[in-house]
């Protein structure tokens, strides 16, 4: 049990104000029993007064006068749980002291002051329990301030031909054998145009770019932009199935391949464009300086996360949200950066690397293996003078721990996809001074980064870190379960507006209208539901509680556990699949699968983990498994993930070995 915290309170005012006709007793149980639940994210509030325990479930539904009644019917319970007790000298509670018995964070910033709103709501209003919202005014001002600064929308390729005009001999992009400087790359990309024009690309179309990390992938991006088009990345080692049903969404114009992808089976009905090579560069001749579509709001990219049906969904984003990222003061590269360049193009950690590079006249640093080795980055990051690199929390927890040396030089270091681990975070500042370490955190459908939380020394680490505030072009919202306005510190799920959305879910309508719209009554604003849960701490910062649902992050990549044991119970020798997480301190999460077998059949987890292999990406494939004879489940009639977990077969060291260069893949 949490330690019992005490604080007095004073509601006279309140109560003399407005509660004529309402039992002034009711009114000061009634608040503080619902601004807990606001803070708590709880249904349910015990309050003990002069020794009688008032147990109330919260019902937003249910009219005020109703629920004020059902606090003063009431009876003493033996119940002897109790999350707050009132202790006061008054037969109305008008004044007195409280003391938690219950965790609420922060209760001392601002908790009494919500008491005394929702008395006053109370006392008021005549609406249902869900108009008590038990925000102070002098609070909601600190609701009012969750923004980033205002970015004006812009496309992509005229900031672009901005930096060519300002930084023309600079360079641009870099890999291990071409470099071009803005001007040179801006020509390939004119030139490189023309070539997918003839393989018939047009406005508005999608290109497939099915390529290794390169120049010429620069090259492709910007002439695919230069187009009007829209490009989406390719992972070649993403199982051949679900390429397939990718490419049949995106319903490509072309595809730009090289030699590993030329015969990819996922590509035999798309019309091919060879990639662009060094020999296709010509003398520099006149360079068009007006882009070719200069609309903001037109698709810049589709980037696929996973779907609850095993279906993938393809995230639309627009050029102001890619812009708005690249212009946010937070984040925002300078000329003269060296910038790692090492994400799959696929996943949306590299829309940060490349356009915050290159609409900002930084460098862009190819790296040039397939699977980063710690040793080979590490040589890479010095040998090219990297300045500014992000890379997962997974990835950066194993160089801090095994070879923190690898990020002398850096000057900024930014990561995320996952928790980022605190105690990592602390070690690099301490082992080099003047690096800068920002966590950044978002859903890629509000375009890689919602908000960031930058430390500049270990002093200010004294715990995990938060997920910070809003980068400009942002709002974020913490609301309750039903898309209502919570209470600064109040536990809810994080909504988030502004100019990164992304336009919804390609061709999927349903999936769209569920995570992107106009759900809160409080908020006249587009949202989009992150389904991840936190508060605001007393200096406004976000921190990071969890899912809402069964969502994690592994590896930087958002998985569905539903949806892998769904996959998994279709496998013929199993009856009933469930995935659970092993949540391990300072690593990663694991997956561990809880399987119930069909009678006579053998229980090959070999032959499992190759199934899902098949159809799911490697890092969406459990690395510990048990098989029971039914599904355990709690009191409470839900999955017993702690059963599951302790009773899991670890993995072989070769197995664990293989989830720790997984990690360093950057998937």
């Amino acid at each position: 049990m949490p330690d019992v915290r005490a604080a007095p309170y004073d509601l006279t005012a309140e109560l003399a104000a407005g509660s004529a006709g309402r039992d002034r007793m009711a009114l000061v149980v009634a608040a503080f029993a619902i601004a807990l639940c606001r803070w708590t994210a709880a249904s349910e509030a015990a309050i003990s007064v002069a020794g009688r325990v008032i147990r109330l479930r919260l019902d937003d539904r249910a009219p005020i006068a109703e629920f004020l009644r059902t606090v003063l019917a009431v009876g003493a319970t033996e119940d002897g749980s109790v999350d707050l007790v009132i202790v006061s000298e008054h037969t109305d509670l008008r004044s007195g002291e409280i003391r938690f018995l219950t965790e609420v964070p922060n209760a001392e910033h601002g908790f009494i002051a919500d008491v005394a709103a929702g008395v006053n709501e109370l006392a008021s209003l005549d609406g249902s329990v869900q108009d008590v919202r038990c925000i102070a005014p002098e609070r909601r001002r600190i609701l009012d301030v969750l923004a980033g600064a205002d970015i004006p929308a812009a496309d992509i390729e005229t900031l672009f031909l901005d930096q060519v005009r300002r930084h023309p001999h600079e360079i641009a992009v870099r890999d291990a054998s071409v470099e071009l400087t803005y001007e040179q790359l801006a020509h390939a990309a004119d030139r490189y145009a023309d070539v997918l024009r003839c393989a018939g690309v047009c406005p508005l179309d999608t290109v497939l770019v099915a390529i290794r990390r390169s120049v010429g992938e620069v090259v492709t991006l910007l002439a695919t932009i230069r187009l009007g088009a829209a490009y989406a990345g390719f992972d070649e080692d993403a199982p051949a199935a679900r390429l397939t049903r990718m490419v049949g969404k995106l319903a490509p114009a072309a595809a730009v391949v090289d030699a590993a992808t030329i015969d990819h089976p996922a590509l035999r009905e798309v019309t091919l464009v060879d990639t662009w090579h060094p020999e296709l560069r010509t003398d520099p001749g006149p360079l068009s300086r007006t882009p070719g579509s200069d609309d903001p709001n037109r698709t810049a990219y589709i980037a696929f996360t996973s779907g609850s049906t095993g279906e993938p969904k393809g995230v639309v984003v627009p050029h102001r949200a890619v812009t708005r990222l690249a212009r946010t003061t937070e984040i925002q590269l300078r000329p003269g950066d060296r910038v790692l360049r090492m994400a799959p193009l696929a996943f949306d950690a590299s829309t940060y690397e490349i356009w915050a590079t290159l609409l900002n006249g930084a460098t862009l640093e190819v790296f040039p293996a397939k699977l980063p080795s710690v040793g080979k980055l590490e040589r890479f990051l010095t040998e090219r003078k990297i300045s500014v690199a992000w890379l997962t929390a997974s990835l950066f927890r194993l160089i801090a721990m095994s070879r923190p040396q690898a990020l002398t030089g850096l000057r900024w270091l930014l990561s995320g996809g996952e928790v980022v681990s605190h105690e990592a975070a602390a070690r690099m500042l301490e082992l080099h001074p003047g690096l800068v370490i920002t966590n950044g955190y978002g859903p890629t459908e509000n375009t890689t980064f919602t908000t960031t939380y930058t430390v500049w020394n270990s002093a200010q680490i004294d715990g995990p870190l938060p997920i910070g505030k809003p980068i400009a072009g942002t709002k974020v919202f913490v609301l309750d379960r039903d898309a209502r306005l919570l209470p600064p510190g109040a536990v809810g799920e994080l909504y988030a507006a502004g100019a990164g959305l992304a336009d919804g879910y390609l061709d999927d309508e349903t999936e769209t209208n569920r995570r992107f719209g106009h759900f809160s009554p409080d908020i006249d604003e587009r949202l989009y539901r992150t389904g991840d849960l936190v508060r605001l701490d007393p200096i406004g910062n976000l921190v990071f509680l969890g899912r809402a649902d069964k969502q994690i992050k592994l590896d930087g990549h958002r998985i569905e556990t539903e949806e892998i044991g769904g996959i998994l119970a279709r496998h013929p020798d199993i009856r009933d699949a469930v995935i659970v997480v092993a949540w391990q301190q300072d690593r990663s999460p694991r997956l561990v699968a809880g399987v119930v077998i069909h009678p006579g059949a053998d229980a090959d987890q070999r032959a499992w983990r190759a199934y899902l292999s098949h159809l799911l990406p490697n890092y969406a494939v459990p690395t510990r498994w048990v098989v029971v004879d039914e599904i355990p489940l709690t009191r409470n009639g839900k999955v017993d993930e702690k059963a599951l977990i302790e009773s899991a077969i670890p993995p072989t060291p070769a197995r664990d070995g293989d989830r720790d260069a997984l990690a360093a893949r950057q998937r």
